[in-house]
């Protein structure tokens, strides 16, 4: 583990999935994101960066399917390293079955800035690091720019009221740091849960919403000292 984090934040993730959790999740989930595992431990960064490399390099199968024969065969270094190397091969496997789903046909994928900052609510930091930039143009030529968060879990995918809820934060993430990139359109702005292989796109009507991610994160705030 590192050191914990003195000040609240959380993962767009999962705060998606403390939105929807019961009480008992919702104070696991503030306990890992105080103290959070050391980065080499993280399980799909290898996939994640797979999948951009596709998405912003013609989308072709190929990319795919070279990364997945890489990982396959890659040497691991430990046994952890052996469960993540499989992990991410499968995850490709999973998004290559699905990845038609994102119906991005008319939209131009790059690489999502990663020195944007977190997104602050209510005294919680938000980290939202989208993988993808998302640009098109309307009917009438005007730019208009969206995001792509990718989702990885083998063992709890995203329901309806969790995937709206991070594309929702995701929205707002975007409102407030794609300003140079066009307006923003909320049918640009997407979750893609990769095990699952399905999409949630960021709802026109968000009021509502935006209000509970806001008692969330106050929650969140309060009881970060607790845990």
């Amino acid at each position: 583990m590192t050191d914990f984090r003195e000040n609240p934040c959380v993962s767009v993730n999962k705060l998606g999935q403390y939105l929807t959790a019961r009480p008992a999740l919702r104070k696991r989930i503030i306990h890992a994101q105080k103290n959070p595992c050391d980065p080499k431990y993280l399980r799909y960064p290898e996939a994640a960066q797979a999948i951009v490399e596709f998405l912003c390099g013609g989308r072709d199968e190929t990319i795919l399917r070279y990364h997945q024969h890489r990982l396959l065969h890659a040497e691991p270094e430990s046994d952890f390293d052996a469960h993540r190397l499989a992990l991410c091969a499968e995850a490709l496997h999973h998004f290559r079955k699905a990845s038609g789903e994102l119906a991005l046909t008319n939209a131009v994928a790059s690489p999502a800035d990663e020195g944007l900052p977190p997104l602050a609510l209510a005294g919680v930091a938000i980290n939202v690091r989208p993988e993808l930039l998302l640009r098109s143009v309307d009917r009438h030529g005007a730019m208009r720019s969206g995001l792509l968060k990718l989702y990885f879990s083998k063992h709890t995918p995203l329901d309806e009221a969790s995937g709206q809820y991070i594309a929702t934060v995701l929205q707002l993430f975007a409102e407030q740091n794609l300003k140079q990139q066009g307006e923003v359109d909320h049918r640009l702005v997407r979750v893609f849960d990769v095990f699952a292989g399905k999409v949630f796109v960021a709802p026109k009507a968000q009021q509502r919403r935006l209000g509970d991610v806001h008692l969330a994160c106050e929650e969140i705030a309060a009881r970060w000292d607790r845990n």
